[in-house]
Order: structure tokens, then C-alpha cells, then sequence
């Protein structure tokens, strides 16, 4: 997609903007990353990858530093190899059945919308399980992506993470007034609505716990809907990217990816840690979000 000159000149950017040192024992970085139609073949999809696209897919998320990436907008876990390599980083694919080619892609009439799942990649010795995937945030369409939940553990502290992919189209309060947008807001409610009943589950558990990923809302503004359903007065949740400014994509000034934490974990966070990576040509149209936790 990009001369080799050029993404050799934005990888070496990358690297020397946000590569930070390994910290100290206990600290667990993460990541969420939607990868933009992410496929395993080279050249098809809605979004086209040379084999050097791949690469400096790659070295960005190396450069990342990250312990866990929560990805999105993965066909299959082969796809998610073009840039996890196996033996470095363990996969936790979403189980949502696979869809097939699907209508055309927006500005690409010739190609198909592959699947999309949502899941993690782990770092390769880091202790971790997996749950039953948050299927129900489906809202009950073969559509719709469903949510990939593990438990990660260091020094013997749990850290439980959902990484989901929510309906796209309805970002704000000039979606909600448009009629033509009324059925994608319906489904997004209810996905938030789904997302609150996890929320509820962990909290009579007491764990820690923090969802990632592409949110497609803005849930930042104030007093917006999407946020007060995901975190009403009776549920203390941190927006961990409220408050920052993106710089990703010029169609956006609010986030739609995000870091949700309740207490426990968001009294990990290490201060100044949350940050987001610089964009790598014109595309992705979404940049990985970070941030650090101490787990001790």
C-alpha cells in the first residue's frame, strides 16, 4: 500500500515515539488495537495488504510494548498471525461462527466484507484463561460481533478483560436525531445494555476487571447515553481515555476506542500511562490506545 522507503520511514517513527522501557515486575501493559479489516490473504478484503503492510503492521505493535492487545476487526486467527507471530504472542480468538464474504465493502464495490472477530493476543508466558465469549452482545444477529473474555494473572493478580466490538454508525448525538440511523442506535443500546449486565456479573464477583476495545461511541462527551448505560450511579467505572486528546484520525475528535475500568482496576493504573499510538499513513482509520497497570 505504502513505498517500501516510506513505511520503513514511519516504522522507524513509530519505534522512536512510543517505545517505552520494560518496567518493573508487576506492571502489565494493554492495548486495543481495531486493525481495520484485518485479513489473511494478501490483496483482498476491503482493505488490501502487501506482505510489507503486514510487516510494519507488526513492527507498530512491537513497538507498542504491550503485554495484552485487545484486537478487533480480525477475519480469523491466521490473520491474526500476519502480525502476532506464533511463539511470541498466544491467541484468544472469538468462537463467533464464521460469516463468510458479506456485502460489498464501502469504497471497494469489487471486494466482500470478510468476517470480523474480536480477541486477544498474549505474550507468550504470561498467565492467562479464557471464558465463554460475551455472545449475547450480539443482539441476537449473525451480524454483530461478540465479545472475547479472558483472565490474565501476574504475581498472583487476576485482572479479568472483555474486548468487543460494538455496532458502528451511531457515535454521537447527531446520530441519535437522524432517522435513518434509529435501527443501528436501537441495536447499540441494547449492546450497551448487554455490556452492563457483564459488568454486573463481575461486580457481584468482585473482580477487576477492564473492557477494551472499539466502542464505536463517544463516550467521553457529556451526559452521553452510551456512558450512563455502561456506568449508571451505581456502577463506579473510569473512562481511562476521557480527557485525551486523539489525533488518529482527522474525521474524529473524541475517542470510540476505549479503556473501561471499574475501582479495583483503575487503582492499578499507573499515572501518565495511557497514550495513543501515532498513526501509520492512511491507514488504519483507528490507532492503538495503551496504558499501564501495576498488578501487585
Amino acid at each position: 500500500m505504502y513505498p517500501a522507503t516510506i513505511k520503513g520511514i514511519l516504522l522507524c517513527a513509530a519505534l522512536a515515539l512510543f517505545v517505552l522501557p520494560r518496567g518493573h515486575a508487576g506492571e502489565l501493559t494493554l492495548a486495543t488495537w481495531n486493525l481495520e479489516h484485518l485479513n489473511d490473504t494478501v490483496g483482498e478484503g476491503c482493505v488490501p495488504r502487501t506482505q510489507a503492510d503486514y510487516a510494519a503492521l507488526a513492527g507498530q505493535i512491537e513497538a507498542l510494548d504491550a503485554d495484552v492487545v485487545a484486537f478487533q476487526e480480525v477475519e480469523n486467527e491466521a490473520a491474526a498471525r500476519r502480525v502476532f507471530p506464533a511463539g511470541r504472542w498466544d491467541i484468544a480468538f472469538s468462537t463467533r461462527p464464521f460469516t463468510g464474504a458479506g456485502p460489498p465493502c464501502y469504497d471497494r464495490p469489487e471486494a466482500r466484507l470478510n468476517h470480523q472477530g474480536t480477541g486477544f493476543a498474549i505474550r507468550g508466558g504470561l498467565e492467562w484463561r479464557r471464558h465463554a465469549d460475551l455472545e449475547d452482545i450480539a443482539a441476537g444477529s449473525r451480524n454483530y460481533r461478540w465479545g472475547t473474555d479472558v483472565t490474565v494473572t501476574l504475581d498472583g493478580r487476576d485482572l479479568r478483560l472483555l474486548s468487543v466490538h460494538l455496532a458502528s454508525g451511531c457515535w454521537g448525538e447527531g446520530e441519535d436525531r437522524s432517522a435513518r440511523r434509529q435501527r443501528t442506535c436501537a441495536t447499540l443500546r441494547e449492546q450497551f445494555d448487554e455490556l452492563g449486565e457483564w459488568v454486573a456479573e463481575r461486580r457481584s464477583e468482585g473482580s477487576a476487571y477492564v473492557l477494551l476495545g472499539d466502542f464505536n461511541r463517544r463516550l467521553a462527551v457529556p451526559r452521553d447515553w452510551g456512558w450512563r448505560a455502561l456506568a449508571p450511579r451505581s456502577t463506579r467505572l473510569s473512562l481511562l481515555t476521557a480527557g485525551i486528546e486523539t489525533a488518529c484520525d482527522p474525521q474524529f475528535t473524541e475517542f470510540v476506542d476505549h479503556l473501561v475500568a471499574n475501582p479495583a482496576a483503575a487503582g492499578m493504573l499507573v499515572p501518565g500511562s495511557i497514550r495513543e499510538a501515532p498513526r501509520l499513513g492512511p491507514h488504519p482509520d483507528h490507532c492503538a490506545v495503551a496504558a499501564t497497570f501495576l498488578l501487585e
